[in-house]
């Protein structure tokens, strides 16, 4: 085979191997360019050390997003050069098992100490940011080793050209459509808020007072936040946050997600594969979205309630692509096309039901207490979450042990000559 022929065949590896390069390059300055900010926010009296430590949990969310391009780096070089998978990048070994299934019992006690240091701004401006790392990626390694177990995964560097993409492109892509989404949505809100004002101008002399106030606030977070709280929590109010939260968003992201998986559609690849290449695509994606998410939280009882739910979102986040994964190679493969509409519609529901029961949990308690609950009652509240959670690890493992007795892709070839 000659040169020019392996390079047209591996065009997107070299595609990926390019991406993967600039990515660790736009890590890297935003490593260094974080970690000057955050030595200047330790030396500065003026800086306020809770802003140091938002720098630096953001600082550590790019250093982990950084060291996961390394492998498919590595990988892409080797399949260029005609080389095999290194051994320790081959996540099919059995030891790579064992501790994907038993790091999760270190998780309760990483979740702990967090709590502990997240209490503690002196300490936490070092530790929080390495222990959110931890915290986010244990419960996205775990579930994905054991929703996929015992199933054909397919190609080792197809599924971390997945994994990459799905922690460097897909989130982007995600943010830029639902921000165009939040654009159109408001600018139909102002529309509608024009018209309320012309047919009734009090609500005019009412918008300036808002603003007059506003004005008066300054810096007052919880103050601005105790003068919109009777605007938020009217029912109008309530009804398009959840559709938008509840709705267009969980629509827009499991639509997207799965995007790597459509270079699959000509290889017709078995439901183990589709299935398998999906969970790839959630983690990646859950495992991004939950760092960041870990940047904007330091109170310790926030970031407690952080730590539970986000391990909750990266289960949500693997099911759903998963389930489309798994619709997308049955239609490939014997164009059930059925069956990808079901399989999207039930992620659709599983990602806007856990974005409603968060949405309630944060909520109702203000709106049935009346104030700020407590610790045992903020846990009440998130029951159904909880319950969610719960029926989602089940559904994983259900749809394992079912595709676990599927034909692979080698034995669907076979019954097809």
């Amino acid at each position: 085979m000659t040169a020019s022929k392996a390079t047209g065949r591996d065009w997107r590896t070299i595609l990926i191997l390019a991406i993967s390069v600039l990515g660790i390059v736009f890590f890297a300055i935003q490593v260094l360019v974080m970690g000057i900010f955050w030595l200047v926010s330790l030396i500065d009296p003026a800086t306020g050390i809770q802003q140091a430590i938002s720098i630096g949990l953001f600082m550590w969310s790019s250093i982990l997003a950084g060291l996961l391009l390394i492998p498919l780096i590595i990988l892409s070089i080797n399949r260029l050069r005609g080389k095999p998978v290194p051994d320790w990048l081959d996540t099919r070994r059995p030891t790579v098992r064992k501790f994907s299934t038993r790091i999760i019992l270190l998780w309760p006690l990483l979740v702990l100490l967090g709590w502990l240091v997240a209490g503690q701004p002196p300490v936490a401006v070092f530790l929080l940011g390495p222990i959110n790392v931890i915290v986010a990626g244990i419960p996205v390694l775990w579930i994905y080793h054991n929703a996929r177990k015992d199933l054909e995964g397919g190609s080792q560097l197809r599924l971390w050209q997945i994994f990459g993409f799905s922690i460097t492109v897909m989130p982007i892509l995600v943010i830029i459509a639902e921000i165009l989404a939040l654009v159109v949505l408001g600018g139909f809100g102002l529309l509608w808020f024009s018209v309320r004002i012309a047919l009734d101008p009090q609500l005019e002399q009412e918008l300036m007072q808002i603003i007059n106030q506003l004005s008066a606030l300054g810096d007052d977070v919880d103050a601005i936040i105790q003068l919109f709280e009777p605007y938020l929590l009217q029912p109008g109010v309530l009804v398009w946050v959840f559709a938008v939260f509840a709705g267009i968003i969980p629509i827009i992201e499991e639509a997207m997600k799965p995007m790597a998986l459509w270079l699959l559609a000509r290889k017709k690849v078995s439901p183990q594969i589709g299935f398998v290449s999906g969970l790839v695509c959630g983690a990646g994606f859950a495992l991004v979205e939950n760092v960041l998410y870990f940047t904007t939280v330091v109170a310790s009882e926030e970031w407690l309630f952080m730590a539970i739910g986000r391990a909750g979102t990266g289960v949500l986040h693997m099911l759903a692509s998963g389930l489309v994964g798994w619709g997308l190679a049955k239609a490939w493969l014997n164009r059930n096309w059925i069956f990808l509409v079901l399989t999207t519609i039930a992620a659709f529901l599983f990602h806007g039901l856990w974005n409603g029961f968060a949405l309630v949990s944060g909520f109702a308690p203000i709106y049935i207490l009346g104030e700020e609950p407590t610790l045992g009652q903020s846990f009440l509240f998130f029951a159904p979450v909880f319950v969610l959670l719960l029926v989602s690890v089940i559904v994983l493992f259900i749809i394992n042990r079912h595709l676990s007795t599927t034909k692979t892709v080698d034995e669907i070839k076979a019954s097809n000559h």
